[in-house]
């Protein structure tokens, strides 16, 4: 009984806990990226797709540097000219693609403690919602009274 107890309020936490990631919800550290690049990757089971965005950050870094690169290119009879620096991205998880054209933009949230970006996607808030109705429901079940079992509390006199 106490194992399904624990079992269902685990259910529910790592639910509620995937809902928050998944809308960046209680201060999680969340970016709105642009400029989203996908690809198809083939795996064992099917096709996934690998997505990459430029953070507000990365966005004017990146222009930035072709900024610099072209005026570049207009010295580029100088010796010592730098070489063009590679573009910054950010890789997201769970990108809601539809297989065509890619996002203009995705909202990401970033795990704590972590590197990686989870887009808010409804395929995360689904899953947090079914973890979340899966716990409730086994809390739910432990906890309702037995049929027909009377209390063994003894009634208090105050006289």
């Amino acid at each position: 009984m106490r194992a399904m107890v624990a079992a269902g309020a685990v259910a529910a936490a790592l639910g509620v806990g995937v809902i928050a990631v998944g809308t960046g919800a209680f201060g999680l550290e969340t970016h709105v990226f642009t400029r989203i690049e996908c690809r198809s990757v083939m795996v064992k089971g099917g096709t996934v797709w690998h997505c990459d965005g430029e953070s507000p950050e990365q966005l004017r870094a990146n222009d930035a540097a072709v900024r610099r690169a072209e005026l570049a290119a207009l010295r580029a009879h100088r010796e010592g000219s730098p070489p063009g620096e590679p573009r910054r991205r950010t890789a997201l998880t769970f990108v809601d693609h539809d297989g065509r054209t890619d996002p203009p933009r995705v909202t990401a949230t970033r795990l704590p403690g972590g590197e990686r970006w989870i887009a808010h996607s409804s395929s995360v808030v689904g899953t947090g919602t079914g973890l979340l109705v899966l716990g409730g429901a086994v809390l739910a079940f432990q906890w309702r009274p037995v049929m027909g079992q009377r209390s063994t509390a003894k009634p208090s006199s105050t006289t």
